[in-house]
């Protein structure tokens, strides 16, 4: 076995976060990070947002450089672990220490729409970005985050979008029927054509853009006999079934601590995190990831803050009142917080973050109670 060389598989976010931590926590061997896109890792989030408007340049997307050897325009065909070396597109083969799937997702496709357009990646966003240049319609499937953000970039260029999506609301697995109809209300006085709790789907055609989520990349796990189920499976410190690997971002499926369960987050901010936590472990820094995931949405003059792992609830409770310029929903599970959405409130999102973390029990009364100072709950 090499002597403390790693090898990171994948070229996003989370592989770029555990460069960082692995040689924060002290690792100066040899580390080589293999990427199947030619550009070095760049951040996502703007592709539905900033960047798809041109308002940002491309520069702008790309990530501090990670401090390795970087093997971009290449992917690993094969991963064998009892052996700890892997297989390259090109024909290469790299012997390795620890190993680090960071891998990432893709977009679904539908049958019938497999020439239809998705968004992952730049080229992505650009051949987006040409059909806003136009004033024909533009058909989205799919209300999710992606698809909200997208009808919401095109209402800027005052493209008229038409959304379609068998769910009754928008975004309704995280924000729920109650929420969702907010959302709703909010897309159409912006223009949008909600089409929703329905099958019918727009023709295809290259104006179509299919956002109904993503799979892990978890194929060359599977090939190489590491438990997968939804994802990679791995505990906290993203340790996976085979020794010497581990996994980190959109491709896994990591047991957090603070729920008690197994989540797949598929955002930047978890990705980075969960990437920068497991590369120190992989170092040598035996610290649990136990961080609750994060993520936003812009749409509009909308800011969307959620906290939690997508788990369910049965009771909602408001700080504020539903439909307030600025409020806050928690979402509770037998009385304990599982999830909280800030709408245009991210400052009361960001105190409730630094309790969930420190592992502070809320008590959903007093979240309630505009009167209780928050920041007062952990001392």
């Amino acid at each position: 076995m090499p002597d403390r060389i790693v090898v990171v598989v994948g070229g996003g976010v989370a592989a770029q976060g555990a460069v960082s931590g692995l040689r924060r926590a002290g690792h100066t061997g040899e580390v080589v990070l293999i990427g199947d896109e030619e550009e070095p890792p760049y951040q996502r989030p703007p592709l539905s947002k900033r960047y798809l408007v041109e308002e940002l340049p491309r520069s702008f997307l790309h990530l501090p450089t990670p401090d390795c050897e970087l093997r971009l325009g290449d992917r690993v065909e094969e991963l064998e672990p009892d052996a700890h070396r892997v297989r390259l597109a090109g024909g290469d083969v790299i012997e390795y220490s620890s190993l680090l799937l960071a891998t990432g997702s893709r977009p679904r496709t539908l049958p019938g729409y497999e020439g239809a357009g998705t968004l992952r990646r730049v080229e992505d966003a650009e051949r987006l970005r040409s059909l806003l240049n136009e004033d024909e319609t533009i058909s989205i499937i799919g209300a999710g985050f992606i698809g909200c953000e997208v009808a919401a970039a095109a209402r800027a260029r005052e493209v008229p979008v038409r959304v379609h999506d068998r769910l009754d609301q928008p975004m309704e697995r995280v924000l729920g029927p109650e929420l969702g109809d907010l959302l709703a209300e909010h897309h159409r006085r912006h223009g949008v054509e909600l089409r929703l709790g329905s099958t019918e789907l727009p023709e295809p055609g290259e104006r179509v853009l299919v956002a109904v989520g993503t799979a892990p990349n978890q194929e060359l796990a599977e090939r190489a006999g590491i438990d997968c189920d939804g994802g990679v499976l791995v505990d906290e410190y993203g340790r996976s079934s085979a020794p010497g690997v581990f996994a980190a971002g959109d491709c896994a499926r990591f047991h957090s601590p603070h729920f008690g369960d197994r989540i797949r987050i598929e955002h930047f901010q978890t990705a980075q995190r969960h990437g920068t936590a497991i590369g120190r472990v992989m170092a040598g820094d035996e610290t649990p990831f136990a961080q609750v995931p994060w993520f936003w949405s812009d749409q509009y003059d909308l800011n969307l803050q959620y906290l939690g792992g997508g788990l369910s609830w049965d009771r909602l409770v408001f700080r504020g009142s539903i439909g307030d310029p600025t409020f806050t929903a928690f979402q509770l599970h037998e009385g304990r917080v599982r999830g909280v959405l800030g709408w245009n409130d991210g400052r009361t999102v960001s105190q409730i973050r630094r309790l969930m973390d420190a592992g502070v029990e809320l008590d959903p009364e007093k979240l309630a109670d505009p009167t209780t100072d928050l920041k007062q709950l952990g001392r």
